[in-house]
């Protein structure tokens, strides 16, 4: 039976008949126990009752003294009549009745409440409590009240279902669109990585292209140095003979260890003008706004410098600042090309000569220049150990004899 049937049946059905049918026969058993106590009661005031005799003996002795109460026969029990029972099963019938009143009214508040907080299943469940209370009272303003709860909750169930399609259509929806929408930003991603990569190519095409330009400007303007500062003076041979006469087998080139990686990448080595004219950076520079201020008072900007010494004595304050220095050892044929300049001393001294023919070189204090660990006291020895070879602009890394394997310089 379907449950709405059920409470179809209760507000109208046979249910009622059969309590009617169960009262009556619990009256006729009432009035039948009331026959049976009747004639007991007759029985009883029928029996005689026989009562001992008792001689009485009074003793001499004072009489006791004897509390008498008086006799209170029992009080009869009242006897329940037809009429009490029924009036007493009409008031329990009444106060059961006005119970289920105050139940039924309290659940179909209850009800109504959950149907506006759309709990249908919870408020069919009360309605299905409800219904045994319904089908006793029997009222019928209850059950008019009642009567349209069925199809509230049917209109309910609706509703939600129609919610519940919608919410999935519109769930539905929204994952489409986020799955059109990840599947746009991944294309866009992509798009987008390969738009990059075409452009890291593109840069480094562009760099690799720029490279290789710069590396043939380098490689033309090498060969035009060197086709420069290569040129022999005319008595080049006459200064090398004397050179070599003289016990001169090389020229020296003290430079920080970070500039070693820049000289073999630019070919050799180079002035600090011509650097500067250039934009070629030198990580550790030599000399100092003071070296390059006499340099210019005295012409000598564009010259690379070389020493006839070893231990030239700037060396040794550079590595008191914390450089690292190789020593590079040049061929003595530089000394042949045809712009090379020669000084009897230091070139930031305050007055040196200077010259590129042979009698320039004779200028020089060879003895000085060969000496070891000279000190500022000695006067002007110390000077004269300084005596400087100067290359024009630029000198070919090939007449670096340890270009691949410097010689690290080490101050005890």
């Amino acid at each position: 039976m379907r449950f709405f049937d059920k409470i179809i049946r209760l507000f109208t059905g046979s249910d009622y008949d059969h309590v009617i049918r169960k009262l009556d026969s619990r009256i006729i058993e009432l009035r039948d126990g009331q026959r049976t106590a009747n004639n007991e009661l007759e029985q009883l005031e029928t029996i005689k009752i026989n009562a001992p005799s008792f001689e009485l003996h009074f003793s001499s002795a004072p009489p006791t003294k004897v509390e008498v109460k008086s006799f209170e026969p029992p009080k009869p029990k009242k006897i329940r009549t037809m009429k009490d029972l029924m009036e007493e099963r009409q008031k329990e019938a009444a106060e059961r009745r006005k119970q289920l009143k105050q139940l039924v009214a309290k659940n179909y508040d209850t009800i109504k409440s959950l149907i506006l907080c759309e709990d249908p299943d919870t408020a069919e469940e009360i309605l299905f409590e409800t219904s045994p209370a319904l089908q006793e009272l029997n009222d019928e303003q209850l059950n008019n009240l009642y009567s349209d709860i069925p199809e509230d909750i049917h209109v309910l169930r609706e509703e939600l279902r129609q919610k519940e399609i919608k919410r999935l259509e519109e769930e539905s929806k929204r994952k489409a669109e986020e799955e059109e929408k990840r599947i746009e930003q991944e294309r866009l991603r992509k798009l987008r990585e390969e738009q990059e990569r075409h452009e890291r190519e593109r840069k480094a095409r562009e760099y690799e292209e720029e490279l290789a330009k710069e590396e043939e400007r380098r490689s033309l303007e090498m060969e035009r140095l060197t086709s420069l500062v290569t040129k022999r003076k005319d008595d080049g041979d006459m200064i090398l003979e004397y050179l070599e006469m003289k016990g001169v087998k090389r020229f020296y080139h003290f430079t920080d260890k970070e500039n070693w990686y820049q000289i073999k990448k630019l070919g050799g080595l180079y002035s600090w003008y011509y650097c500067e004219q250039n934009d070629i950076h030198i990580p550790n520079a030599g000399g100092d706004s003071d070296s390059r201020r006499y340099d210019k008072r005295h012409g000598l900007q564009d010259y690379v410098r070389l020493s006839f010494c070893n231990d030239h004595p700037m060396a040794y304050r550079k590595h008191k600042e914390g450089a690292t220095l190789y020593l590079l050892y040049i061929d003595i044929e530089v000394a042949a090309f045809k712009d090379t300049l020669f000084t009897d001393r230091n070139a930031a001294s305050s007055s040196f000569y200077k010259g590129g023919d042979m009698e320039a070189v004779k200028k020089i204090n060879i003895n000085a220049t060969q000496r070891n660990f000279v000190s500022r006291d000695e006067g002007e020895i110390f000077s004269l150990h300084q005596a400087e070879c100067m290359i024009k602009t630029f000198l070919p890394s090939k007449y670096i004899t340890n270009i691949n394997n410097p010689k690290i310089m080490y101050f005890g």
